[in-house]
């Protein structure tokens, strides 16, 4: 038996490392009578407690939808080339906590349509607070 350890293989098709959290958006803020759109609930994988909320507060929250025809995109790296994409992305950020089981409140620039409930989301993990 020889000590020496086996190299990791280097796979030329590693990805890069996932720079955010995986999550569902679950409903809007409400009560029995009313529903406050301006207010959406997420459940984000991984987190069942609301000691668990604290390190997700004010993390940005990426929505992504594939809207019908496509748009120009705006990189300001390649100026002088055309590039479209139908992918579309709605920003907000956590908030709070919703109850002691894990869920959050988040606030989006603009609504979440409705078609989105049970859609994925995706929780950046910046801005860093540590």
């Amino acid at each position: 038996m020889s000590d020496e350890k086996a190299a990791p293989s280097q796979n030329k098709d590693t990805r890069p490392p996932r720079l955010y959290v995986k999550g569902s958006f679950v409903n809007f803020r409400r009560s029995n009578a009313n529903q406050r759109n301006h207010t959406a609930l997420l459940q984000i994988e991984g987190v069942n407690s609301k000691e668990d909320v604290e390190f997700y507060l004010g993390k940005r929250v990426a929505y992504i939808y594939k809207a019908k025809r496509a748009r120009t995109k705006h990189s300001g790296i390649q100026k002088d080339t055309k590039q479209t994409s139908r992918f579309r992305v709605i920003w907000g950020k956590v908030c709070r906590a919703h109850g002691n089981n894990g869920l959050v409140r988040s606030q989006f620039k603009k609504n979440l349509p409705p078609r989105a409930l049970g859609g994925a989301v995706r929780i950046m993990l910046y801005p860093s607070r540590i």
